[in-house]
């Protein structure tokens, strides 16, 4: 069987995006094809950070830890050529299984996994804050990282305006710093002004202390 790069498998209560506060299994993959300044899970990419495991291997683990949803994550997931696979496993026996992705890659298989148990998180990075124009209609929450850099052009453009609807644009303090929560509340007032609500989620795991 065909092995796949697993950093780390756990549960813990998930602390961003709209799934926040609740209990989830992570599936962290190895590898990332992007290197961001104020990255948390450098681990991810190091290359030595990794076992290598079958999808068979990854499912009795998750059943296991007793939890119904899961979050596969990097890392990059979309580097790892098994990712469909693995999805469609979770999905069939029940799962609800949300990708979060950079959003920078694509895998055709995906458009092929038609459930409602699909999640799809794509937090664009700077400084070209791309998109895959494929991905696009997968999306259910763009998560941005509100840093020194980011515009609301980078949030709202004539790309992401043909997805964003009410309650779909999540804003993350970069690091929980209190300057850019501020500036995440202007970015939140300048998206509202666009027809647009969103929510400001700083990394709850990290208040709470957790994984």
């Amino acid at each position: 069987m065909t092995s796949i790069r697993i950093v780390e498998i756990f549960r813990t209560v998930e602390g961003e995006g709209k799934w926040v506060g609740l209990p989830v299994s992570f599936i962290r993959l190895e590898g990332c094809n992007l290197r961001c300044p104020w990255c948390d899970t450098t681990y991810s990419y190091d290359g030595k950070t990794f076992t290598e495991t079958t999808v068979e291997n990854i499912l009795k683990e998750i059943q296991d830890l007793g939890l119904k949803r899961v979050c596969i994550t990097g890392g990059e997931p979309f580097l790892t050529p098994q990712l469909t696979d693995l999805v469609k496993k979770l999905i069939e026996e029940d799962y609800k299984v949300l990708i979060e992705t950079n959003g920078t890659l694509w895998m055709e298989d995906i458009k092929d996994i038609k459930s409602k148990n699909l999640f799809i998180t794509c937090s664009p990075k700077p400084p070209s804050y791309f998109i895959h124009p494929k991905l696009l209609p997968f999306i259910t929450e763009l998560k941005y990282v509100v840093d020194d850099q980011i515009r609301i052009e980078d949030i709202i453009n004539e790309k992401t305006s043909k997805i964003i609807k009410n309650d779909f644009i999540v804003l993350q303090p970069e690091s929980n710093r209190p300057q850019m929560v501020k500036k995440a509340l202007k970015l939140q007032e300048e998206i509202l002004k666009a027809g647009f609500e969103s929510r400001i989620i700083p990394q709850c795991h990290k208040i709470l202390g957790l994984p």
